[in-house]
């Protein structure tokens, strides 16, 4: 199935992180590169694997779901607010960069978390902190 070689590729890719999907694997030190992830490409990509029809794409959705739910809780756990970037290397952690200082409260954020709960819920044995090592 080409969407199983699609997911494989995604895996292979270095841009899977702890935390979420890297919107790309150049370090400029700009928004849009790594190490931040963005809710709206974590949402796109995970809509897609989960509509692909293949449970092994689903499978790994769900793993990225779970992932950008923790990240995004962790750092509200600490302060208080969602953001509109996550840094996908560490997670918890707010993402940076840019010509202008990341904003908080951020719509897309809450939008994509509450997106995920709502396909996923959250499982009672599910341990809502970030992986230690």
């Amino acid at each position: 199935m080409v969407v199983d070689k699609v997911a494989q590729s995604l895996q292979r890719s270095s841009l899977l992180h702890d935390a979420g999907i890297a919107t790309s694997l150049t370090n400029s030190g700009q928004q849009w590169d790594f190490p931040n992830g963005w809710a709206p490409i974590q949402h796109m990509i995970v809509d897609g694997l989960l509509n692909s029809g293949s449970k092994e794409a689903r499978s790994l959705g769900k793993d990225i779901a779970i992932k950008w739910i923790k990240t995004n809780y962790v750092a509200f756990a600490k302060t208080r607010t969602m953001h509109e970037k996550y840094n996908v290397d560490k997670c918890g952690v707010s993402g940076g960069g840019g010509e202008y200082v990341p904003q908080t409260g951020f719509g897309w954020s809450n939008g994509v978390v509450l997106a995920f709960l709502e396909e996923f819920g959250w499982p009672r044995d599910l341990k809502i902190g970030c992986h230690e090592p």
